[in-house]
């Protein structure tokens, strides 16, 4: 039951929700998310990024609970500044992504590890759609990739996607999970890996209801966050699909949108 501001979290998809497209987080979201989280309210994102790619990104943001990474990859505990509770991909993973990029030169191919974000092909795609993100080549094969992996990430064109996923899935074992991040990212990750556990998990980290969460998000990877917590909320720049499974429509990225989700939560508890 919530009866005030301190008894929430809210929990917020990065890309096309709390961020811009091209300018960062605005000034009215930053400052309504200080101000929820001096009443009392836990602040904290959900991912496909990795600490390490994600941090300079948020490193201004009044963020009060461990962050989730790696489309629920694991959580990152902003006090003790480390990782906790890890999942890490198959080997198996690793075969049929190997099996992805032999049979399709029309995509990049990348894998996330403890330390970075490693290329494994020559980064055209994912230049094309991240131009401004330097990227870490890994020296090496897929068979060569040492230690454990979180996840693996396909880059291809718009237009090239259902092919791609299509046979991707066909290859793909019960012990890995597929799902799109955007429309130009295939995520390639461990079955027990969503926003929507993540979100459950770390209430009980908190130690709150997970009917006291507040969701929201924008494309197909944050469906089970959604659905999974008390309010579900997508942004209108969102995919239909999950403007049709929220509670609520937030205005636009580009229009303040987790702003207006925390003043309509100090209206509803204050």
């Amino acid at each position: 039951m919530i009866e005030s501001l301190s008894d929430i979290l809210i929990i917020s998809d990065v890309d096309g929700t709390l961020l811009r497209e091209k300018t960062g987080i605005s000034k009215e979201n930053l400052e309504a998310i200080k101000r929820f989280t001096d009443k009392g309210g836990y602040f904290t994102v959900s991912t496909g990024r990795a600490i390490d790619v994600a941090m300079e990104l948020l490193k201004d943001i009044p963020i009060n609970a461990p962050s989730v990474h790696i489309n629920g990859g694991y959580f990152y505990d902003w006090k003790q500044n480390k990782i906790i509770e890890p999942h890490y991909i198959s080997k198996y993973a690793r075969f049929c992504c190997k099996k992805v990029v032999e049979k399709f030169s029309c995509c990049d191919c990348h894998f996330a590890a403890e330390n970075s974000v490693n290329l494994l092909t020559s980064g055209k795609y994912l230049r094309k759609y991240i131009p401004e993100r330097e990227f870490h080549f890994f020296d090496g094969s897929f068979d060569d990739i040492p230690g454990e992996v979180y996840k693996y990430i396909i880059c291809c064109d718009p237009e090239n996607m259902a092919e791609i996923r299509k046979y991707a899935e066909s290859v793909a074992g019960r012990d890995i999970k597929i799902i799109q991040s955007s429309p130009f990212f295939l995520e390639i990750l461990p079955p027990e890996n969503s926003k929507g556990a993540s979100l459950k998990r770390l209430c009980e980290i908190i130690g709150i209801p997970s009917e006291n969460s507040v969701a929201a998000g924008d494309y197909e990877n944050d469906s089970e966050m959604i659905l999974a917590a008390g309010i579900g909320a997508a942004v209108e720049n969102a995919q239909e699909g999950l403007k049709a499974i929220a509670d609520i429509i937030l205005p636009s990225c580009e229009e303040n949108a987790i702003a207006h989700l925390i003043e309509f939560l100090e209206e509803m508890y204050e």
